[in-house]
């Protein structure tokens, strides 16, 4: 028994280097354990799990400033006016690469006609895809990026 209890009082009285050495390695891994897991959060984070259409302190995912103000920097009409008036199903809005990621696409039409939006949980960085393909469901899609560009990348808009 008293053995017992000298080992357990040397490993909390910070006994020897050994023992600083262990709990240093344990902090380390504490640390990078938690470092590794932070993500990004802001007031965006409010919709993740909910759909675009519901609301959030009176706001939908789209109605909220600054996912509006991205769809509005998008110089096609045309997009701007699919995204805000879709008419069709929705994806719930998932956190997929430290951004609020959210989707959604045309009635009947999934598939050939779909949007989402990509933005940072604060609201600072978006991006807005489009995709239209009438012929087939796994063309390029078009994203609108930072300072006014366009990429084509490929495949639907992404919903996760």
């Amino acid at each position: 028994m008293a053995t017992l209890g000298l080992t357990i009082a040397a490993c909390t009285s910070g006994g020897g280097p050994s023992d600083n050495a262990a709990t240093a390695n344990t902090s380390v891994a504490i640390g990078n354990t938690i470092a590794a897991s932070a993500a990004p959060t802001g007031p965006l984070d409010a919709w993740v799990g909910k759909h675009p259409s519901e609301k959030v302190d009176g706001l939908t995912f789209l109605a909220q400033p600054s996912v509006k103000a991205a769809v509005a920097a998008v110089p096609d009409a045309k997009v701007r006016d699919f995204v805000h008036g879709y008419n069709g199903p929705d994806a719930p809005i998932v956190k997929k690469d430290g951004r609020v990621l959210a989707w959604g696409c045309e009635k009947h039409n999934c598939g050939y006609h779909n949007w989402s939006v990509s933005i940072t949980p604060d609201g600072s960085s978006a991006e807005v895809c489009f995709y239209q393909n009438d012929a087939k469901p796994d063309g390029a899609s078009t994203w609108y990026v930072a300072a006014g560009k366009t990429e084509q990348r490929p495949g639907n808009c992404p919903s996760e």
